[in-house]
């Protein structure tokens, strides 16, 4: 992986799930990844968190899931910028801005709080 390049996982106590943040040195997709067997191996959500350089590092991004395993969020210096709901299939956020304020609804960051 280039020094460019950044990769972070978090997969579901079940190891049936899981959130996926990868950047390429040009864009940065938060992902909704099923991570079965080979043959079963797929992306179910994509979300565009960001497009151009970063002003974060890997060590600034982190992935959990909820108490529930139900959702899974990406955080970039401790926020929740995007978020998927594994039962509904429902995405949130993306667009990440230093100075901008994540698009998440209340009821979905408040679920990562209460873990």
């Amino acid at each position: 992986m280039s020094p460019n390049e950044m990769f972070d996982s978090a997969v579901s106590s079940g190891g049936d799930l899981a959130g996926v943040f990868e950047y390429d040195g040009e864009t940065g997709y938060f992902y909704l990844y099923k991570p079965q067997h080979e043959e079963n191996r797929k992306v179910l959500g994509a979300i565009q968190v960001l497009s151009g350089p970063p002003d974060f590092g890997e060590k600034d991004i982190v992935i959990r899931w909820d108490a529930t395993e139900s959702k899974v969020g990406l955080f970039i210096r401790g926020r929740l910028w995007a978020a998927f709901d594994s039962v509904t299939g429902h995405k949130y956020g993306g667009g990440y801005r230093a100075t901008g304020k994540p698009a998440i609804p209340v009821e979905v960051a408040d679920a990562f709080e209460s873990r």
